[in-house]
């Protein structure tokens, strides 16, 4: 049996540290990372928090969707994890969290507004993926491949109402810039509360 432990590791590490400052609350959100050279991935087991996240919860599944290995059934966005692995080659490790700021800011928009130098320097454009009021099936998958077709090279997007997902070579850093992205939704939020306010005077 091959040893993952360094990679349960540090989605362990990301998955508490967005539990920690409120990236995410409840058991919602999922994390996953690519096991190289092999169509097999880890990801987070349905209906567990971040916060209380332990090897047990974290399960190996082959690019069908199939549990490998562990006891818990994955995440039901296992597909999506999927689809973003096969798309992007060089993505290694996927961090999806349902944080307010970035879910209402990409309520009324395509695109999160680059009203951040940090997030423009670090990230780049950050669109938003509308795939209605599903989650995780195969519409969604479709409709997945044709939005992704047309960035190459993403690091992150915002599911509308749903919320966000980062792409990177390791899960930690992964989490970081779902951190960048949160905190960029925030400020574009109340950029537009202060406009508002600001022509009603």
């Amino acid at each position: 049996m091959i040893d993952y432990s360094k990679l349960k590791n540090d989605m362990k590490k990301a998955a508490r540290r967005a539990f920690n400052i409120s990236l995410q609350s409840g058991d919602g959100g999922n994390l996953s990372v690519r096991i190289p050279e092999k169509e097999l991935l880890l990801i987070k087991a349905s209906e567990c928090s971040f916060g209380d996240m332990e090897d047990e919860n974290i399960v190996l599944v082959d690019f069908k969707g199939n549990v490998v290995e562990g006891s818990y059934p994955p995440s039901r966005e296992v597909l999506t994890h999927i689809e973003i692995y096969r798309t992007y080659r060089d993505v290694d490790a996927i961090f999806h969290s349902h944080s307010p700021w970035a879910v209402s800011a990409a309520e009324y928009s395509s695109e999160l507004p680059p009203v951040s130098l940090p997030l423009n320097m670090k990230i780049g454009r950050v669109p938003v993926f509308d795939a209605g009021n599903n989650q995780a099936n195969e519409e969604v998958i479709s409709l997945l491949k044709d939005f992704l077709s047309k960035y190459p090279g993403l690091k992150c997007f915002i599911q509308k109402r749903h919320g966000i997902f980062s792409l990177s070579k390791n899960i930690v850093k992964a989490e970081y810039n779902a951190e960048l992205v949160e905190e960029a939704s925030q400020i574009a939020v109340l950029s537009e509360i202060l406009k508002y306010f600001k022509e009603k005077s």
